[in-house]
């Protein structure tokens, strides 16, 4: 992979110690992954958008074509769109090979995807930090947190799912997104009534569409904050805390 100022990235294997400020894929993404590339570690890495308006950007990361990757101690920030694991154009192959394991992780400030996952790709998050999805500057269309559909599934293991606000995009936001909500399930002919009206603030990790999601030892730090699928104790909330002050300390711009 390559950028526009002639930054390389290598095919397969790892991708380390890496900040990016400017798309890197000609698509506009932060890091794109290919089923092609073999199983691809991303380590110690920073994806921040911020400084790009949204039609020039994409995904923060992408994973197409069954792609396999391990992200650990990365972040992704600041962008419309977070982590997109199968783009909906290899739906067989992505069935068959596409896994993203997230470790140690922080999405936040973002519109949407943190993760979204489709077309039976797995992906498991361990210890990760999702904060501030559907962030007014970074809002287009609707907001979610993590979410499996269309045969993909999610697993969140010890994961704060954190907001410092309600209307995140202001009010008129929160009514286009709860009406492209509505949109999207009737277009789907989903007539499950909590999948049309539930705000994309408070999906914090939801499944629909035939996806499926678990989650065990996380944190909302709100009630309604949705933890769909979560069995046995809650983090408590100076756990939460904890892991958000370690990962946070630990992944500043070099």
């Amino acid at each position: 992979m390559q950028d526009d100022d002639g930054l390389s990235l290598p095919i397969g294997g790892v991708i380390e110690d890496v900040y990016i400020t400017a798309p890197v894929s000609r698509g506009g993404d932060g890091i794109t992954v290919y089923g092609s590339d073999g199983p691809v570690v991303i380590r110690n890495c920073t994806v921040d958008l911020g400084r790009w308006p949204l039609d020039k950007l994409d995904e923060g990361i992408s994973g197409v074509d069954g792609a396999r990757a391990e992200a650990r101690m990365t972040k992704v920030c600041r962008v419309g769109k977070g982590v997109l694991w199968g783009n909906g154009d290899y739906p067989e192959s992505d069935a068959a090979r596409g896994e993203l394991l997230l470790e140690d992780c922080i999405v936040r400030d973002i519109g949407r995807r943190a993760p979204e996952a489709q077309d039976g790709v797995r992906v498991i998050m361990r210890r990760c930090v999702i904060r501030n999805w559907g962030i007014g500057s970074r809002f287009t269309v609707r907001s979610f947190g993590a979410w499996a559909h269309d045969g993909a599934s999610i697993r969140a293991e010890d994961c704060v799912f954190w907001q410092d606000r309600f209307l995140q995009a202001g009010l008129w936001g929160f009514v286009v997104d709860l009406a492209n909500w509505i949109g999207w399930c009737w277009q789907r002919r989903d007539w499950n009534l909590l999948h049309w009206f539930l705000p994309g603030v408070c999906r914090g990790l939801t499944a629909s569409q035939g996806g499926k999601v678990s989650a065990r030892r996380c944190y909302a730090n709100h009630w309604w904050i949705r933890l769909q699928g979560h069995q046995g104790a809650r983090m408590e909330k100076r756990e939460a805390l904890a892991l958000m002050a370690r990962l946070e300390s630990r992944m500043v711009p070099r």
